[in-house]
């Protein structure tokens, strides 16, 4: 059922923001705009294969977390994945919609894939969320910086339904997240993300090759399509490290013994 309220009078929302009559109307329409949708044609090289996507920016607003105050930007791509949620930390360019940030010759970056399980619901045998918190507080510790997440990358691009599977899998069985995949994987391949709509986003961001990336993440398997577009990433990565738990240990160990992560096991303060 349709719900409908009688907008407020404008010179009641005038008084509340303390703002003049005419900033009040001219940022009404700068919001309005935001929400008009502005598609660019980017093009991605990713294992050798060279394509154009279709990026879609279909809005922008801000969030305000414990963490401090960060924009945050939807995202369409037609790629697989489809959806993407961008946090920035950094000024905006009020006429483009664009994130300016201080620094051109370097910039903090990370990819976050969809976790429901860890970071909606809050599964123990997940670091995903903690892993979140901290990649936003290092953003806000550098000044500014990008978190890209890709929210149908869930199980690792296999899905919902896979990562359930493979959760139920550990529980009862009382095996890693690498075992559990690969019991159930086809072929035994357990990881099908793609970065191009990363690629596709620092560019729809006028982010120049010349920017060296900090990739903020364990996982060096990401810096792969970003090097081969043009960008410099830096040799160290950025480490995103949360402490284990008896719940979530031995997933990291086998994501450091089959998966090539870097660190994961490391106790705070190491």
């Amino acid at each position: 059922m349709a719900i409908t309220v009688k907008p407020p009078y404008m010179n009641e929302i005038i008084k509340k923001s303390g703002k003049p009559a005419k900033e009040v109307a001219t940022f009404l329409e700068l919001v309005k705009h935001s929400m008009e949708p502005l598609q660019k044609r980017i093009a991605v090289v990713e294992a050798g294969n060279n394509r154009f996507y279709a990026v879609e920016r279909r809005g922008v607003g801000i969030l305000n977390t414990v963490h401090g105050k960060f924009w945050q930007f939807n995202f369409a791509i037609d790629d697989q994945w489809e959806k993407y949620s961008v946090i920035v930390k950094a000024e905006l360019d009020i006429k483009t919609l664009t994130p300016v940030f201080n620094r051109k010759d370097q910039l903090v970056l990370r990819t976050d894939s969809g976790c429901e399980t860890g970071q909606l619901f809050g599964d123990l045998t997940c670091e995903c969320c903690e892993q979140l918190k901290l990649a936003m507080q290092t953003l806000v510790k550098v000044g500014e910086g990008m978190i890209i997440n890709i929210p149908r990358q869930d199980g690792r691009g296999m899905g919902l339904t896979f990562k359930l599977a493979t959760l139920w899998i550990q529980d009862v069985l009382k095996v890693h997240t690498v075992e559990s995949a690969s019991l159930l994987a086809p072929g035994g391949v357990i990881d099908v993300r793609t970065y191009s709509g990363v690629v596709c986003i620092l560019k729809f961001f006028g982010v120049l090759p010349s920017c060296v990336i900090n990739l903020a993440t364990n996982n060096p398997e990401k810096v792969g399509v970003i090097s081969e577009n043009g960008y410099v990433v830096a040799k160290d990565l950025v480490p995103i490290v949360v402490e284990p738990t008896e719940y979530t240990a031995r997933h990291l160990l086998a994501k450091e013994k089959y998966l090539n992560h870097k660190g994961l096991t490391k106790k705070k303060g190491e």
